[in-house]
């Protein structure tokens, strides 16, 4: 293994398990590329030679989020596995309101860009593809609210909790942002 590849897991087999389908081997790089694409979650199981059974995906070290930036940030063979962001990302910490035209719930932005954020919701039903209606409420790091149409991309596990009702992460991208919006995110982004 050379020095560049010694970030990345050396076993390349991995199965993914679909109800009670099993797919695969495929590398370790084509499992970054589906959790990117949204074909692949943390609540998915999946299983390597090396491991003694199948776990989920995002009880892993190799697929923890750590471990993903952290290739990302090296010039390691696996960087093209990830899609390139279109917009910089800070972390935050706002408070929200959401609803989905049916239920209303609340939670937390962890990060946000011009394009969408990260947000840790109290309702672990929603879908990818749901569209909703998030209003980031004023705060000591939001002076001013706002609201924005969005649509959720991907949901995963986290050990990171607001009650016993949270544990997923939501990534959703924006589909309309208030004017108002649009420049607290700028002011943000710029502070950081």
């Amino acid at each position: 293994m050379s020095a560049q590849q010694t970030t990345a897991p050396s076993h390349q087999e991995w199965y993914i398990l679909r109800g009670e389908m099993k797919y695969g081997p495929y590398e370790y790089s084509a499992l970054i590329h589906m959790i990117q694409t949204g074909e692949l979650f943390d609540y998915n199981y999946v299983w390597a030679p090396h491991m003694e059974s199948w776990m989920l995906l995002g009880d892993l070290q190799e697929f923890s989020k750590d471990r993903l930036a952290r290739l990302i940030q090296t010039q390691d063979h696996l960087t093209g596995s990830f899609i390139k962001r279109g917009s910089p990302r800070i972390d935050v910490d706002i408070d929200v309101y959401a609803h989905n035209d049916a239920n209303f719930f609340d939670g937390k932005c962890k990060s946000i860009s011009e394009n969408g954020a990260l947000v840790l919701l109290n309702d672990p039903l929603l879908l990818p593809g749901q569209e909703i209606v998030i209003h980031f409420r004023s705060g000591e790091n939001n002076p001013t609210g706002f609201n924005v149409k969005a649509e959720v991309i991907r949901k995963n596990f986290t050990k990171q909790r607001i009650n016993v009702k949270s544990g997923l992460h939501y990534a959703v991208r924006f589909l309309q942002v208030q004017k108002v919006g649009q420049d607290e995110i700028k002011n943000m982004l710029l502070k950081k």
